[in-house]
């Protein structure tokens, strides 16, 4: 993998991360302006965190929070609301600020 390769996958990662990252308010707003359900920003964050696995430290817990969400079926976290009110998402947003504040 070349310089360039590595920078660009770190980029489309850091993309990801800034969404995860971002208030619950954030996400609903970029939900209604992309046209998609809530789930698209765990799906988006799961197409690109294996590319920068190994180059950015601590992507695999956001993973495995997105996991746990996506099997616990007690409770829906893909609801706009969930944004705001779930523990899950939280977690998430707390671990993506720390990789990006890294």
């Amino acid at each position: 993998m070349d310089q360039g390769d590595a920078a660009r996958r770190v980029r489309l990662v850091r993309e990801a991360l800034v969404l995860v990252a971002a208030s619950a308010e954030e996400q609903r707003e970029w939900v209604s302006r992309a046209g998609v359900g809530v789930d698209e920003i765990a799906l988006m964050f799961d197409d690109v965190w294996r590319l920068g696995e190994g180059l950015v430290p601590g992507l695999r817990a956001i993973d495995e929070v997105f996991e746990e969400m996506s099997d616990d079926r007690t409770v829906d976290h893909w609801s706009v609301v969930a944004l705001a009110e779930d523990a899950g998402w939280e977690r998430a947003r707390v671990l993506a600020r720390e990789i990006l504040g890294r």
